[in-house]
C-alpha cells in the first residue's frame, strides 16, 4: 500500500519550516492569533457559529492542523450544542502526527483538540480520509494529494474557505485559475473566503472565478490580507428529519449512529436476521492484495476510518493481522515465513504481509455501543415497506434476499447470498497466536479462544451448524499452519450478501429521496461500516463526499 509522502521539515523551536517551499507553516510570534485573525475573523466565523446549525469549512493546506483546532475551539465557544461542522481540507504532504503534536504543543488551551487531530491523522492514505471527531459534531474529510487532482473529486457546499497554502510565489499551483474555479464550483451561495496573502494575481484569479474580493488589514507585520464572497445569499439549513433504518447489524447500527450524531431521530428496525454481525469475530483490515484496483483503495480508505473510530472501544482487539500468502502470485511487501512466524507467535509454512494496525472485532459489544444514543429508538420487529414519507435506509444484508421478504426493494440488485461458518479451535498448548491471521480464510484470536473460518456455501439459507463444513476451512488452513489443531464442536454460521463487483451499494434507490441503501458488504462490512455510514449521511444531508468508487492514487 502506498503511503503519503511526508514533508521535509526543519524546526525553529515548535515552528516547522518546509524545505521544499522554503516557507513556514505559520508566522513567527503567535500562529494561533494569526489563524484567529485571518481565517476565523476573515470569515466572521465566531458570529456565524452563533446561529448556524451546520457549517462547512473548506481549506487548502491542512499543515499542522492549527486552523482546525482553532475552528473546533470556536465551535465549542460560540455554537449551540447541537451544531455540527464539516471540515474539508487538502494537503499534498501531510505532516506526521508526532510533528503535529510538536507544532501544536505551543498552545496549552488547544491541547485536547491537538491530541484528537494528531490521532485522526494516523493511518492516512492518498485520496480521501474521513474521520469523525468530537462525538460526531465534526466530520473531517482530509484529501491527501495535489489540490488540482483532489478538488475535482469532491462534492460539497462550502460556507467558508481558508486559503492557507504556502506563499503564492513559492507554490503557484495552489492559487491557479483552475483551482479558483474549483473553489467557486464547491461554494455555497454567499460563501466567504479569507487568506493571508494580498498578491494581486491571486485576487484577480479569485475575481475571474466569480468571487468579490477586497483587501483588509492583515495580522502582525503583514499590512494586508484578502477576503471575498461568492455570489448569492446564504441559505439556512433545514432541521434534520426523522429517518428509519432497517437492519440491526454493524452496517445498520453504524448508519443509525452517524445519522443520530448529525441530529436525526432514528428508528431502527431489526428482526435478528442471521447476519455476519452475529458471528463471534470479524477481521478489520485493508486488502493490500487488491491495492491497485478501486476495491482495494476503497477498503484502504475505510480501514483508516474504522481504526480511528474503534480506538479504545469494547470488543476491539488491535493486535495486528498476519496476512499469509495463500495464492499463486506473491503480494507486494512479502515477509519471509520465519519473520511472519515470529510476529504471529506460531509456525507458518509461508510468508506474507504484516498488517500492524489491523485486528479482530467482536461485533456485539460494538453494536451495543453504536446504538447507545438518545436519538436512536431500536425496534425488534420485521419492517415492511409502507407509504410513509420518512426517509428509509435499507441496511438489511442477506435478509433482503431471503424467502419471506419479496417486498424488500433490494431484490432486483445483482448480488448473491452465501453462507459462512466459523468454528472454535480445540484447546491446544502449541497453538496460541499473538494475533489474528488472514489469507486462507480467517483465524481470529479472541480473549476467549481462537475461531477459524470461514466457509462460502452457495444455494442455501440454512444457518444450522455443520461439522463437515468445518473440515473444509480447517483443511484449507492446514498447509499454512502446520500445528493447527482440530476444530471443536462449537460452530457459528451466518448469511452474507455481496454484489458482483464486491463493492457495496451506498446511496439512493429511487428519485424521491425516500429510499436509500447501505448494502452488499459481503464479509467486509466490519471494515467498511463507519465510512459507508458517513458516506450515506453525506449523500442524504448534502454534506461533503467524494466518489469512493473512483479512488485514484
Amino acid at each position: 500500500m502506498s503511503e503519503p509522502e511526508a514533508p521535509d521539515l526543519t524546526w525553529d523551536g515548535a515552528r516547522p519550516h518546509n524545505r521544499a517551499y522554503d516557507d513556514s507553516y505559520f508566522a513567527a510570534g503567535d500562529g494561533l492569533a494569526e489563524s484567529r485573525h485571518v481565517f476565523l475573523g476573515g470569515n466572521q466565523l465566531p458570529q456565524r457559529l452563533q446561529s448556524a446549525r451546520r457549517l462547512c469549512v473548506g481549506e487548502l493546506g491542512f499543515g499542522t492542523g492549527l486552523n482546525l483546532a482553532a475552528t473546533w475551539q470556536a465551535l465549542e465557544a460560540h455554537a449551540s450544542s447541537d451544531a455540527v461542522l464539516d471540515y474539508v481540507s487538502v494537503e499534498a504532504r501531510p505532516m506526521p502526527p508526532d510533528d503535529m503534536r510538536r507544532a501544536l504543543g505551543a498552545w496549552a488551551d488547544l491541547s485536547p483538540m491537538a491530541a484528537a487531530i494528531a490521532r485522526a491523522c494516523e493511518h492516512l492514505a492518498p485520496g480521501p480520509n474521513l474521520r469523525v471527531l468530537a462525538d460526531g459534531r465534526i466530520r473531517l474529510l482530509l484529501l491527501v494529494g495535489d489540490v488540482d487532482a483532489r478538488l475535482p473529486t469532491l462534492h460539497a457546499q462550502v460556507d467558508a474557505w481558508f486559503l492557507d497554502g504556502f506563499a503564492p510565489a513559492r507554490n503557484p499551483a495552489m492559487w491557479s485559475p483552475a483551482v479558483c474555479a474549483q473553489l467557486a464550483r464547491l461554494s455555497a451561495p454567499g460563501a466567504t473566503l479569507a487568506t493571508y496573502t494580498a498578491a494581486g494575481w491571486v485576487r484577480r484569479n479569485l475575481q475571474a472565478a466569480g468571487f468579490a474580493v477586497q483587501k483588509t488589514p492583515g495580522h502582525g507585520r503583514k499590512r494586508d490580507m484578502t477576503v471575498g464572497q461568492a455570489p448569492g445569499e446564504p441559505r439556512p439549513s433545514s432541521p434534520p428529519a426523522p429517518v428509519t433504518v432497517v437492519g440491526g447489524g454493524i452496517i445498520g447500527a453504524s448508519t443509525a449512529r452517524a445519522l443520530a450524531e448529525a441530529g436525526h431521530r432514528v428508528t431502527l428496525w431489526s428482526d435478528e436476521a442471521p447476519a455476519p454481525s452475529h458471528l463471534p469475530a470479524l477481521l478489520v483490515r485493508p486488502w493490500p492484495e487488491r491495492a491497485m484496483n478501486a476495491r482495494g483503495r476503497f477498503y484502504r480508505t475505510a480501514f483508516g476510518t474504522a481504526v480511528h473510530s474503534l480506538h479504545g472501544q469494547a470488543g476491539w482487539h488491535p493486535h495486528g493481522v498476519a496476512l499469509v500468502h495463500a495464492g499463486r502470485k506473491p503480494p507486494p511487501e512479502l515477509e519471509p515465513a520465519a519473520q511472519l512466524s515470529a510476529r504471529a507467535g506460531l509456525r507458518l509454512s509461508r510468508g506474507g504481509q504484516w498488517l500492524a494496525d489491523a485486528g479482530c472485532l467482536e461485533p456485539r459489544p460494538w453494536i451495543r455501543h453504536l446504538l447507545d444514543h438518545p436519538k436512536i429508538e431500536p425496534r425488534q420487529a420485521h419492517w415492511r415497506p409502507g407509504n410513509s414519507d420518512t426517509p428509509t435506509v435499507l441496511a438489511t444484508g442477506a435478509a433482503a434476499h431471503l424467502p419471506g421478504a419479496p417486498d424488500t426493494p433490494l431484490q432486483g440488485l445483482d448480488a448473491a447470498v452465501t453462507r459462512g461458518q466459523m468454528s472454535r479451535l480445540a484447546d491446544h498448548d502449541q497453538f496460541q497466536p499473538r494475533c489474528s491471521l488472514a489469507g486462507a480464510g480467517l483465524c481470529a484470536r479472541l480473549p476467549t479462544g481462537v475461531w477459524i473460518g470461514s466457509s462460502y456455501v452457495h444455494d442455501t439459507t440454512s444457518t444450522h451448524s455443520d461439522a463437515a463444513e468445518a473440515t473444509v476451512y480447517v483443511d484449507k488452513w492446514r498447509p499454512h499452519l502446520p500445528d493447527l489443531p482440530a476444530a471443536s464442536h462449537e460452530h457459528a454460521a451466518a448469511l452474507r450478501v455481496a454484489t458482483r463487483d464486491r463493492m457495496p451499494r451506498i446511496g439512493p434507490l429511487d428519485d424521491t429521496g425516500r429510499l436509500w441503501a447501505n448494502w452488499g458488504h459481503g464479509s467486509r462490512g466490519a471494515t467498511a461500516a463507519v465510512l459507508a455510514a458517513q458516506q450515506l449521511l453525506g449523500l442524504m444531508d448534502g454534506r461533503p463526499v467524494v466518489d469512493l468508487t473512483s479512488l485514484r492514487d
